[in-house]
């Protein structure tokens, strides 16, 4: 996992092949580990630019996560093929968006075409409901304690557990913390863990 800085980055020093990139912004907490001397050496290899090594921009992150990122991936270009886009054809949407983005109107009508556009490129947002966002389902609420039960049993800690859930769901730390505090068992693992 390469982290993007604002500035513009060459990711492939060598004029081999193009390598396909999966851009994500992550939403909640990602596990990610420390490159090692060895896998250094094999990216530096493969052509990966040794500046963003160096610069701790390189991460490793699990198979699982690297098969999850893929997935959304797929899923995504089937998406667009039924729909009659090309990945080319996304790339162009893409570039598109970013040049509306800069582009400053001199006129009303500019004005008027600019918001048309950006009303074409964009979701309508969806209407807000009163009380708090739900962001997982009731149901999948139970699944995730019940299988933090099951987790508990088997040895891991309760620390292990939100972070592995938090990667899982796309959620933040302490909301997978309030969901796991309905859990009485999980909780009073909480207050042993943190004496």
């Amino acid at each position: 996992m390469v982290l993007v800085p604002p500035t513009p980055i060459l990711v492939r020093e060598d004029q081999g092949r193009p390598i396909t990139l999966i851009c994500k912004i992550p939403v909640g907490a990602m596990r990610v580990f420390p490159l090692t001397e060895e896998r250094k050496k094999f990216l530096i290899g493969k052509g990966m630019n040794p500046e963003l090594i160096e610069k701790g921009l390189v991460f490793e992150v699990s198979e699982a996560l690297a098969s999850k990122f893929n997935k959304e991936r797929e899923a995504t270009d089937a998406l667009a093929a039924k729909l009659g886009f090309s990945g080319e054809d996304l790339g162009r949407i893409v570039e598109a968006k970013r040049q509306l983005a800069k582009f400053q109107p001199s006129n009303r009508l500019e004005r008027i075409a600019k918001r048309g556009l950006e009303t074409v490129f964009s979701y309508p947002p969806s209407k807000k409901e009163a009380g708090r966002p739900s962001r997982i389902s009731a149901q999948e609420r139970q699944e995730l304690r019940t299988r933090a039960r099951e987790m508990l049993g088997a040895g891991k800690t309760r620390r292990e557990i939100e972070s592995q859930f938090a990667e899982e769901y796309e959620l933040g730390l302490s909301y997978v913390r309030r969901i796991i505090e309905d859990n009485p068992k999980l909780k009073e693992q909480n207050t042993t863990d943190e004496k």
